[in-house]
């Protein structure tokens, strides 16, 4: 019975971690921090300047590849699924696009 509902508890456990979502917050600091000053502000010429009002949120999800690619390439302490959730949460076609700063 014990080794019943320990393996339910880490199905439950291992589950809840798979569809967590990240921090909008956290992500908004490690995207403007790290992300943006580290290639998207518009200063190279082979970057474009982005912001997340510059996607919809289904274009960001398809690109959430190359988010991750990015941040673990050019981000020292940022989260994938943090700065993900803050560029989805504020996007172009979303209930608060983020339109300032």
């Amino acid at each position: 019975m014990k080794k019943l509902l320990a393996v339910a508890l880490i199905a439950v456990f291992a589950v809840s971690i798979a569809f967590a979502a990240g921090d909008a917050r956290k992500g908004k600091r490690e995207w403007k921090g790290e992300c943006r000053e580290a290639c998207h502000d518009g200063s190279k010429s082979n970057v474009p300047a982005l912001s997340p009002t510059s996607k919809t949120q289904k274009q960001w999800s398809s690109l959430k590849g190359k988010i991750d690619a990015c941040v673990k390439k050019h981000g020292k302490k940022a989260n994938t699924e943090n700065v993900f959730q803050y560029l989805y949460d504020h996007a172009m076609d979303s209930d608060q696009p983020e339109t300032c700063g």
